[in-house]
């Protein structure tokens, strides 16, 4: 009979561990592998890392997904599986550098609990099962990634971005199925944006702190389309046309080019 594959991790798993265990489990085939953990810098049974080709240690052992006997910053434990088993992924990339500088303590975040917090946690929770901290985490790791793939289309679709003049200073129009990016708008100098999503959802947005009052774009917008569900935020810096929190029940049918006229101020009535 076959034996199982197995994932070796250590004990008390960190964010490095969990991470490359998880992209072992997604990318590499190894789904259904039984978990070990074992103290750190130790492995299975005391043989040799990579001497058996159905056992994978991970972030301890030594072998050839433990960084620690290279003093290489770029590296962890999750960026040589990484190379290893998807190197053509451009989120999972973004994932093992965030990870890897966390490793090397080369980053923090603000006041609020960080994915390093929630694998503490979960350790402090279950401290006699790493193999429960694993599988609790692993979601995680799902939705993490579903982020970055996201922020690469957005990134990717804002190539293509127009970019045009406002009374108000620097405007850019963006479409993709992911819909707009503040951080990409705003990081770029632009005082406001227009984006479509791939559901039809339209929105305006202007930066938190600026001169923008988008009053008088939504009573040119009531004339071109009066049916349409626009609906300008308290702030009179955000006008929507529809979202997953609240889908427009007449969507716009302005191009995006319309859009950026009425934002130019064209007469476009």
């Amino acid at each position: 009979m076959e034996r199982e594959a197995i994932i070796v991790g250590h004990l008390n798993p960190d964010l490095d561990c969990l991470c490359a265990i998880w992209i072992l489990r997604r990318w590499h085939g190894l789904a259904h592998a039984v978990l070990h953990f074992v103290p750190a810098g130790q492995t299975l049974d005391g043989a040799p890392a990579d001497s058996d080709p159905r056992i994978t240690h991970v972030d301890t052992g030594g072998g050839r997904f433990d960084h620690h006997g290279v003093a290489d910053p770029t590296l962890s434990a999750t960026e040589l599986v990484r190379r290893a088993v998807a190197a053509d992924d451009s989120a999972l990339q973004r994932i093992a550098q965030a990870v890897t500088r966390l490793d090397h303590a080369l980053a923090s975040s603000g006041t609020a609990p960080n994915i390093c917090d929630l694998i503490e946690g979960y350790n402090l929770l279950y401290p006699e099962q790493p193999e429960q901290v694993a599988r609790l985490m692993f979601p995680n790791f799902d939705a993490w990634y579903a982020y970055e793939a996201r922020q690469v289309r957005l990134e990717q679709a804002f190539a293509d971005r127009i970019e045009f003049e406002t009374p108000w200073g620097l405007g850019i129009a963006m479409q993709s199925d992911d819909g707009g990016s503040a951080r990409l708008a705003f990081g770029t100098g632009a005082v406001l944006y227009v984006y479509r999503d791939g559901r039809g959802h339209t929105g305006i947005a202007a930066r938190a702190r600026g001169p923008v009052d988008l009053t008088p774009v939504l009573q040119d917008l009531k004339r071109l389309e009066p049916d349409a569900d626009w609906y300008l935020h308290p702030s009179k810096r955000l006008l929507l046309c529809g979202t997953p929190k609240a889908p427009a029940r007449v969507p716009s049918r302005l191009t995006l080019e319309q859009l950026i006229g009425v934002l130019r101020g064209d007469h476009l009535f």
